[in-house]
């Protein structure tokens, strides 16, 4: 591990505690590749919990990098204010319209696991949608508005959930464990914490397991405590019991997560073989930030899974119920 990962898997959380300044500034006392760290923390959507976690540590960093993250931190803390304003006007939109919304992701995050909402940056908003009622005829252009600015709302399935339809996600379960909540003074859903858990153990997977923003979501859910019986249930229905595993071991191994061990702890309900949960182990610790494991999703996935998402991979476009809704 170099010196640059141990300094952000320690800084990236929310409860920084002695223990992770501790980490920091014994890393810090060798060489640091400082500019090449400000550039991770960027680009894996953790800078301003990286900058917010370094300015508490007893280290000399360099002016500009110092500079730069609290840049990241101050940016992120007004995009995310406009993005809240926006993303709540979308949801009445839709709302008027005629859809009950579920958030995902960052937006579902920052009601019930951040405590503020800037300590990660993401790139898009994401929304699963159903009819509350008969839609209005404009629903399809109201959509086709959202997507182009960023926020991907699509109907009845969501690609970042089912992976392009490679995982059987039972979408009416989520729906009837969601609870409504007050999003900006828009009405709105959320998921039950284990459905949560298990969206962010697959936007892992898709992220090929080691970027630092879906596995801080997935130590901070942890954190948040959950029924970890009715987790292993929800897996073993969705067919996502290796990715599971692989995305909870991963954060276990980066940050910390605290997670029940896969053979005799709550977690052994999956059913992960030995043969299968010793592959991802070892390619899990091989893992890094600077060179992911390209066979670990694989690894992760059931035979027929894999195949389909090779399949998937060299289709030109994704299946057309994940694609923006077309003019009629």
């Amino acid at each position: 591990m170099t010196a640059e990962e141990r300094i952000l898997f320690a800084v990236a959380r929310q409860d920084f505690l002695a223990v992770h300044r501790e980490t920091v500034e014994s890393a810090a006392r060798g060489p640091v590749r400082w500019e090449d760290l400000a550039a991770t923390a960027e680009s894996h959507g953790v800078a301003p919990i990286a900058g917010h976690n370094l300015r508490r540590c007893a280290i000399e960093m360099p002016a500009e990098v110092s500079g730069r993250l609290e840049r990241a931190f101050f940016e992120n803390v007004l995009v995310k204010a406009q993005e809240a304003e926006r993303l709540a006007r979308a949801v009445g939109r839709l709302g008027a319209a005629g859809f009950q919304v579920l958030l995902l992701k960052s937006a579902a995050l920052e009601l019930g696991v951040y405590r503020e909402p800037w300590v990660t940056t993401s790139k898009d908003s994401d929304l699963l949608l159903r009819p509350a009622r008969s839609l209005a005829q404009d629903e399809r252009e109201l959509r086709r508005t959202l997507y182009r600015s960023g926020i991907e709302c699509d109907l009845d399935t969501h690609h970042d959930l089912d992976m392009h339809g490679v995982l059987p996600v039972r979408y009416e379960r989520i729906w009837a464990a969601a609870r409504p909540v007050d999003f900006h003074g828009a009405e709105a859903f959320v998921m039950a914490p284990e459905d949560l858990l298990l969206s962010l153990c697959v936007g892992a997977c898709r992220k090929r397991f080691f970027r630092l923003k879906p596995l801080f979501d997935i130590a901070e859910t942890v954190g948040k405590g959950l029924d970890w019986d009715r987790f292993v249930e929800r897996a073993r229905e969705d067919h996502c019991e290796g990715i599971a595993w692989a995305a909870l071991l991963a954060a276990s191994r980066t940050l910390g997560a605290a997670v029940p061990d896969v053979r005799d702890g709550a977690l052994a309900g999956l059913g992960v073989s030995p043969v299968r949960g010793a592959t991802i182990r070892r390619l899990v610790e091989r893992g890094s930030l600077d060179a992911p494991s390209a066979l670990l999703p694989y690894a992760s996935y059931r035979w027929s899974q894999a195949l389909r998402s090779v399949r998937i991979a060299l289709t030109a476009e994704p299946p057309a119920h994940h694609r923006p809704p077309q003019a009629v």
